[in-house]
């Protein structure tokens, strides 16, 4: 019997970001149950004693358990696989981001969760920051009239090493392992489905690591008239580090906000400005959702349609660099 009916959440995949949602659940829900699994089973121990879990021999182990939820925190290279696993095993599945390398991986998982029916999402943080509910409620109050543009802008130089070096485990660049954080958060801000997109990176031979790309500037349409862009880079330097400010433009005034939503300056048809300190990256209401709804059988958020629009809108944007062009998402 499970405390409070809280699911049995075990990781696959002992890494980083493994650590990070397993400290934050824990702090949310201490009695919940944890497991841990890892290509290497010291490593598993090791997060089963940090976090009063259990540890799994390896990943098969793991998923012919008794756990509810496979939460996959391993290089998005091994997901589909993984989640294939989890879900032939009758495991709900959760991702971390990026979903998949590609639509075709990211379509194998949901026609295997889809046969076993189970649960799948992916754990889009930046899906539940607490800003888009501030800028969501001014645009719905006519603050700024009608919105026209988003400019979105993310950049900094980070140190990129390991796996994320690596083309073939990659399979893309900054913008489907980094940017598709940004690109959630784009398609959030513009309330609406992007139908075609078009990138540009400059063409300036330079010392880089990162297969693909580094740097982009994408433009993308939305069904409901309006349009965004975003310049993401993980090369370019930022003097204030992850910080950038960022726009929405509106025929009767604008929304000015640092990208990450650490603050929120409306100057339109009122004024307001918000800050937002208090889990400003959405991790925590992230994981009170997914752990909620689960509890009282609701779906979970985001749903993976939302999730596949935009892994769509990235490789229609790669294709754009080669055709020069705008492209169909």
């Amino acid at each position: 019997m499970k405390q409070d009916n809280l699911p049995f959440i075990c990781f696959f995949g002992c890494g980083y970001i493994a650590k990070r949602h397993a400290k934050i659940i824990r702090k949310l829900y201490p009695g919940i149950r944890l497991g841990f699994s890892s290509l290497y089973e010291k490593d598993a121990k090791e997060y089963a004693a940090q976090f009063n879990g259990i540890a799994f021999k390896n990943y098969e182990e793991a998923a012919q358990s008794d756990c509810d939820i496979a939460f996959i925190t391993t290089p998005h290279a091994y997901h589909k696989d993984l989640a294939i696993l989890a879900a032939n095993n009758k495991k709900h599945v959760i991702v971390e981001k990026p979903a998949t390398r590609n639509l075709k991986e990211f379509d194998a998982i949901v026609k295997a969760v889809t046969k076993n029916n189970v649960r799948f999402t992916v754990a889009e943080n930046y899906y539940f920051k607490p800003f888009l509910k501030i800028i969501h409620k001014h645009i719905a109050n006519g603050s700024i009239g009608k919105p026209l543009y988003i400019r979105l802008t993310k950049h900094n130089h980070d140190t990129i090493t390991g796996w994320r070096t690596d083309a073939a485990l990659m399979g893309g660049g900054a913008l489907l392992e980094g940017g598709c954080h940004w690109v959630n958060e784009l398609v959030s801000l513009a309330g609406a489905t992007p139908v075609a997109v078009q990138a540009i990176k400059a063409d300036v031979a330079y010392q880089t690591n990162i297969p693909f790309e580094d740097t982009i500037h994408i433009t993308v349409k939305f069904d409901n008239g309006t349009f965004g862009t975003l310049f993401h880079s993980w090369f370019v330097p930022n003097t204030f580090k992850g910080m950038s400010l960022s726009k929405i433009y509106g025929t009767e005034g604008n929304i000015t906000f640092e990208s990450n939503g650490l603050f929120t300056i409306v100057n339109g048809n009122r004024f307001a400005l918000r800050f937002s300190f208090s889990d400003f990256l959405g991790f925590g209401a992230m994981h009170r959702s997914f752990i909620d709804n689960y509890r009282t059988q609701q779906p979970w958020e985001p749903d993976y349609l939302r999730i596949r629009k935009e892994l769509a809108l990235i490789e229609a944007a790669y294709r754009s660099l080669k055709t020069h062009k705008f492209e169909e998402i």
